[in-house]
């Protein structure tokens, strides 16, 4: 929504032009001034897209305010409007970039004109800009946080076809050939000195991280980034001409690359210990991994560190590749399925947000499934998974401000705990009664906030019929983003905002007008209305009828 601002010193041509853009545009977010130092005022305070001013004004003139208001926003489009044809003003004016000039004598048509050619304008300096924002994603300072949420998506089991068409990771500068698998490190601190601050936590990573690169050789691509504020993550590939990484057939020693890998990770465990007085541990990739099974891969170096960590090894460099002599049999199955695990956590979070019980319902149908599944296989995986479930459910009742004792006799106590369920059905059912209990009371706590706004809206409102009445300014006392709420109300109310303090508007002028004898004049200031002209002629169009006409028919205060 575009914000115009009307500057002139004679009230009956702002109120005059105000009633006009109402009427033929209400998109305008329509802001008013009796002078250019109440106009910079409003200037300092909100945004301004477009500018109509008079030139001839007392104080500072029209041209000085250009200048003012250019300082706060420079892509301001101006129309400057004159009594005389002043044509010194006219070439100063061309100079400072106003877009027309024009006679008050010409009428409105051609001011309404110049207002449709300045929007025009602005919608295409938007278009231009909305462009310029997309290319600038791609600079220096954004792409290692590109970078960071691209690995990310990977990590938790996305595909690297999908999410590399997306437009924001489009062009991203990785240095990694995608047509080509990769070998994964993953690796993190052993422990951590509790006095140790986070910001030093994360000195540490990233100090490890330029270790790493300070040793590999320049043979080796690597990507890295620093996953979940603990964890290290690199994803290396060999240059394809690297012969000292080479097979016999001429293809890539991955077990040559995870030899020379450990020797560097070796000498920067000893530095880590040395420098920062931390021991860090890493598990190795057994082998090349494709791109489409970074998600798996991850799940299972990050399962095996933990592994280690139970036992109380430090300094560990983990080797997937070498058989475990910490556990006899394989690592299940199971754990590699963990991603698509967390994404339906992740998706019945999003469905209980928004208050969506069949797929929330459906979600928890298809959690219960693969849990039953896990813990047919793994006991213990099943119950961490459990708890993942447990937890995501419980923060969305603390997130909707749940009662401690859920109600229509659910009973957070009756389930499951410290243990897996017994009666898995039966588990099933209460926790679908629970998740679409959430979800009605996570509706009835938007509908809440949505009528609370526009209670807060309609009190400011009333309580300042005769002031400030901009979209901008009832934005500011609610907290909001002007242009969103007046799309907001519209879909709250079924109507513009306008037309609500023209009603309010009108209801208090009749109020007046029928009990009070306060003169016509009186009730055009205290409702906002600078010229009794004005007032007058926005009533009859509300009423039908003069405001005097209507104190004649229906008044009874004398």
């Amino acid at each position: 929504m575009n914000r115009l601002l009307l500057v002139d010193d004679e009230p009956s041509i702002v109120d005059g032009l105000m009633q006009h853009f109402q009427e033929t545009q209400p998109e305008l977010d329509i802001c008013k001034a009796y002078s250019a130092d109440e106009a910079l005022d409003i200037a300092r305070r909100t945004k301004i897209d477009l500018l109509i001013s008079d030139i001839s004004m007392p104080g500072m003139n029209g041209l000085q305010l250009i200048e003012e208001i250019a300082v706060f926003w420079p892509s301001c489009r101006v129309i400057l409007l004159t009594g005389h044809s002043e044509f010194e003003y006219v070439h100063t004016a061309i100079r400072r970039n106003a877009d027309n000039y024009i006679l008050k004598t010409e009428g409105i048509e051609p001011i309404s004109a110049a207002v449709r050619a300045a929007i025009a304008k602005l919608d295409e300096e938007n278009g231009r800009r909305a462009l310029l924002a997309q290319a600038q994603q791609q600079m220096t300072v954004a792409e290692p946080l590109l970078k960071k949420a691209f690995f990310e998506a990977l990590l938790l089991g996305e595909q690297a076809a999908d999410i590399a068409g997306e437009w924001h990771f489009a062009g991203l500068n990785i240095r990694l050939d995608r047509g080509r698998p990769m070998l994964m490190v993953l690796g993190k601190a052993d422990s951590w000195d509790e006095k140790l601050s986070y910001t030093k936590r994360m000195d540490v990573l990233y100090s490890i991280q330029n270790l790493f690169a300070h040793r590999l050789s320049a043979l080796l691509k690597e990507e890295r980034i620093v996953h979940d504020r603990a964890e290290l993550v690199w994803f290396i590939q060999p240059e394809e001409a690297a012969v000292a990484f080479a097979d016999a057939e001429g293809g890539t020693d991955w077990r040559g690359v995870i030899t020379y890998m450990k020797g560097i990770l070796e000498t920067v465990q000893n530095d880590c210990r040395d420098m920062f007085g931390v021991s860090a541990s890493f598990g190795i990739g057994g082998g090349a991994v494709d791109w489409a099974d970074i998600g798996g891969q991850y799940e299972l170096l990050k399962a095996s560190l933990k592994r280690l960590a139970y036992y109380g090894q430090q300094m560990a460099i983990l080797d997937l590749g070498i058989p475990d002599v910490y556990r006899h049999e394989a690592v299940k199955p199971a754990a590699a399925n963990a991603a698509d695990f967390n994404k339906r956590v992740a998706a019945l979070q999003k469905h209980l947000h928004a208050g969506d019980e069949q797929a929330a319902a459906d979600v928890t149908s298809e959690l219960f499934g693969s849990l039953k599944g896990n813990v047919s296989g793994h006991y213990m995986l099943g119950l961490e998974r459990y708890y993942s479930l447990l937890h995501a459910v419980i923060s969305h009742m603390n997130d909707t401000d749940y009662p401690d004792k859920a109600d229509s006799g659910l009973r957070m106590a009756s389930l499951p705990g410290a243990e897996l369920p017994v009666e898995w059905d039966s588990a099933q059912r209460q926790f679908m009664e629970l998740v679409i209990s959430i979800c009605l009371r996570r509706r009835e706590q938007v509908e809440r906030g949505e009528n609370l706004l526009c209670e807060r809206i309609h009190r400011f409102i009333h309580e300042n019929l005769g002031g400030d009445l901009s979209l901008a300014r009832i934005a500011e006392s609610v907290f909001f983003n002007p242009s969103y709420l007046s799309r907001c109300y519209k879909q709250l109310t079924g109507r513009n905002l306008s037309e609500y303090i023209n009603a309010a508007k009108t209801e208090a002028a009749v109020a007046m007008l029928a009990e009070t004898p306060l003169k016509i004049s009186e009730i055009a200031l205290r409702l906002g209305f600078e010229s009794p002209s004005y007032f007058t002629a926005f009533f009859r169009k509300m009423k039908e009828v003069s405001p005097q006409e209507y104190r004649d028919t229906y008044g009874h205060a004398r």
